[in-house]
């Protein structure tokens, strides 16, 4: 075994050692957080067509059809056709 004054060398080196990670750690997270910043940025800025381009779908949505009614005749039929009416629950 080393002596006490051997010991104590290397304890000081690990101590230090230690300080220097953690010291490179805190910058590289502090790096991290401008990146995610920036990103956020960037990402708000760009126009919606392009974001689903770079990210993929959120979500899929379901398409709907509005039409109108194909022929006069049917306009007709329906502004002359009257319709039940249903009164509204008080609540």
């Amino acid at each position: 075994m080393g002596s006490l004054q051997e010991l104590e060398t290397l304890l000081r080196r690990k101590d230090e050692k230690i300080k220097e990670l953690q010291k490179l750690l805190e910058e590289k997270e502090c790096k991290i957080q401008e990146l995610r910043s920036q990103l956020d940025k960037f990402q708000s800025v760009l126009p919606a067509t392009v974001r689903p381009l770079l990210n993929g779908p959120r979500k899929q949505r379901a398409q709907g059809i509005s039409a109108e009614p194909q022929n006069l005749r049917t306009i007709q039929e329906l502004t002359k056709k009257t319709f039940r009416k249903h009164s509204k629950n008080n609540r």
